[in-house]
């Protein structure tokens, strides 16, 4: 049966190719193969057709009280099928994970009205350009196998309509090529396609920054700079971050 399902730019339909064995097959362990880490790298819970993923710099060091695993940093199991990846719910004290969840929840919501949250749970995926502990993305090494990885599994596997980057537009900016060393993206992080004002926040100006691209599959995956990281100022503000997703929606899913 066709997969193309699987990565439609509806989000009710990705859910039910996902849930549709026959559709999905081997698609999981084919997913997992690709990675540097096996069966699937530390700190980068996703399903295997997320209509929404956030890339970020490292899992970062705000662990979870009691997570034995924080300094070992072993492997995630591969990406899930039809459910949210049992890391997607994790417990950090920042609230890191429950921002990600919340936004990409509103952004699938606003293709999908009156999708239930857990459903969405089951698109949300998180991708990091390395497995390290650090709490700040100018500190955290931009790992090659990664920065090389990442471009191919979001567009040639993955294939979510959107990818959200969080604290990277500084380290992009300076990369250097670093990133996407094989350019499978193409893009010049200081020239946005799209620059928008982020209107909630007036004492600072921060902006939403986009650019589109096609996949392998020729669909649509927009790439954003976030105006700025869940865990820093305003953003840890309930209603500023709130406010951010409800000012995207009206931008980009119109």
């Amino acid at each position: 049966m066709p997969t193309i399902g699987l990565w439609s730019d509806n989000p009710r339909e990705r859910l039910a190719a996902a849930r549709d064995s026959a559709i999905v097959g081997d698609w999981p362990l084919r997913i997992s193969e690709t990675a540097p880490m096996q069966p699937w790298p530390f700190g980068m819970p996703t399903s295997i057709n997320p209509f929404v993923v956030f890339l970020g710099p490292s899992p970062g060091n705000s662990p979870a009280e009691g997570d034995i695993d924080y300094k070992r940093r072993p492997p995630y199991p591969m990406p899930s099928v039809g459910v949210p990846h049992p890391k997607l719910n994790y417990r950090d004290p920042r609230g890191y994970w429950d921002r990600v969840r919340e936004l990409g929840s509103v952004i699938i919501q606003g293709h999908s009205p009156g999708m239930s949250k857990a459903d969405t749970y089951a698109l949300i995926g998180q991708l990091n350009l390395g497995t390290g502990a650090f709490g700040k993305a100018m500190n955290a090494p931009l790992e090659e196998a990664y920065c090389r990885w990442v471009p191919e599994v979001l567009l040639d596997y993955l294939k979510p309509a959107y990818v959200i980057l969080l604290g990277l537009s500084s380290v992009l900016r300076k990369s250097r090529g670093t990133f996407d060393p094989s350019n499978r993206l193409g893009i010049n992080w200081s020239q946005p396609e799209v620059d928008l004002p982020f209107k909630a926040y007036i004492t600072s100006q921060y902006r939403f920054q986009a650019w589109k691209r096609k996949k392998s599959d020729g669909r649509t995956i927009n790439v954003v700079m976030w105006p700025q990281h869940p865990s820093r100022a305003p953003m840890t503000n309930p209603r500023i971050w709130q406010q951010s997703g409800r000012e995207f929606i009206q931008h980009f899913c119109g």
